[in-house]
């Protein structure tokens, strides 16, 4: 705490702190609204949620690889507070041009989720890369640590107030708060002075053609064809993949399952989100401490049966009783045991592949990763149209415990053959 405090005695960087606390509500409101339009205009639709969300998510594969050539070479600072000013107009456009939310066209609103989100593919890296200029290189490692930690707890706070509020606000007073929370974001990092200012340098459609080539085959290609040759990648690649098709395959649908069983559209949602967040969290400091002693591939076998009895009982114990408690608990052992599947797997990747093949491997894991989750998400919501929430949710829970079991069954198999070979 004390190392904290010192790196927050830094004027600039106290400012694009606070700046990140402000914008992750801004965030985290915007999600818990989305919601509460879906529930306000198709009550109990799965479908129509994912359809959303997967507006949230598609301006990662177009915007994200072209992002990076602007913010190299803009203002960081200017960037961002363009960023926060431009989400504030759009989320402040959709209760002013509609009356009623309820019965506004689909096409403006899902336009609106397209537009701000793909400014946040500009904001989040721009904030990332403009701490170096506010610390010295000392306190930089302090400084990246803050964001993470503060990050961390401020997205599972963050969902818990969101929910609340909107549940209280409803759609257009959490609409209103939105974009004022985007622009007290702004008016933060306008305070920050001194730092290394970068002229803005025009960028062609030749050399925006040029990066979206690079990133999205050159790179991705490469990343494939060292997967290929190499066993701990491509098991570390299938292990995040699985993970993220059961995520998506339960996103939405579990969504609509709350709702139903405790009858509130985002304040359960949110508070059940913050013992899935503590769960992660406790989950990591756990396994940080501990998992140097343990077997990486055991521990991702074991957490995904664990994850999946879990969600299991989650949806049991809330389908039948209703009971918030029973729903919490469950809720904080399934972060609990999902936490370390994702740092084994980082770890794993870390370890085994070169450094300058790194970045093409988290690449590609990224896109894959977002893929599986889009793909699930959509399929299982339409599903979930035609037959019982549950029963996706009991599917998902399947998912997670058959991949341990045959997880463990491939290593025991493996094993077994370098033995007798």
């Amino acid at each position: 705490m004390a190392h904290f405090r010192e790196v927050l005695r830094e004027r600039n960087f106290f400012l694009l702190w606070l700046g990140q606390i402000i914008s992750q509500f801004g965030d985290r409101l915007n999600q818990m609204v989305l919601i509460a339009i879906v529930y306000a205009r198709t009550p109990g639709s799965p479908f129509e949620l994912a359809k959303f969300f997967s507006f949230t998510i598609i301006p990662s594969f177009f915007v994200s690889p072209i992002a990076g050539a602007f913010i190299d070479r803009w203002d960081k600072k200017r960037t961002m507070i363009v960023c926060d000013i431009l989400r504030a107009l759009v989320v402040l456009a959709v209760p002013l041009m509609f009356i009623d939310v309820k019965t506004a066209p689909s096409l403006p609103i899902y336009a609106a989720v397209f537009l701000i989100f793909a400014v946040s593919c500009f904001f989040l890296p721009a904030r990332l890369s403009i701490i170096p200029d506010l610390v010295s290189k000392e306190k930089l490692l302090m400084a990246n640590s803050l964001f993470t930690v503060t990050g961390m707890i401020g997205a599972i706070f963050w969902f818990v107030v969101g929910g609340i509020l909107v549940e209280m606000m409803k759609v257009r007073g959490g609409l209103y708060l939105n974009g004022l929370i985007y622009l007290c974001s702004a008016a933060a990092i306008i305070f920050i002075t001194g730092h290394k200012r970068k002229a803005a340098k025009p960028v062609g459609l030749a050399e925006i053609e040029k990066v979206i080539k690079k990133s999205l085959v050159s790179e991705i290609t490469d990343g494939l064809k060292y997967l290929k040759g190499h066993r701990e990648a491509r098991f570390a690649f299938r292990v995040l993949f699985v993970m993220m098709a059961g995520a998506g395959a339960a996103y939405a649908v579990i969504i609509v399952f709350i709702q139903e069983a405790m009858g509130s559209v985002t304040r359960d949602l949110g508070l059940l989100g913050l013992f899935l967040g503590g769960g992660f969290f406790l989950g990591s400091v756990i396994y940080g401490r501990a998992g140097h002693r343990l077997s990486k591939h055991k521990t991702i076998f074991g957490c995904f049966i664990t994850a999946g009895l879990a969600m299991l009982l989650f949806t049991m114990l809330l389908k039948w009783t209703q009971s918030f408690l029973f729903a919490s608990v469950m809720a904080m052992f399934l972060g609990i045991f999902l936490a370390p599947v994702g740092i084994s797997t980082n770890t794993m990747i870390h370890e085994m592949v070169v450094e300058n093949m790194r970045g093409r491997i988290f690449s590609s894991l990224g896109i894959a990763m977002n893929v599986a989750f889009l793909i699930f998400m959509l399929c299982s919501s339409m599903l979930a149209e035609t037959i019982d929430r549950s029963w996706i949710l009991y599917s998902v829970s399947g998912f997670y415990v058959t991949a341990g079991i045959l997880g463990f069954a491939d290593l025991y198999l493996f094993k077994e053959k370098h033995v007798n070979g």
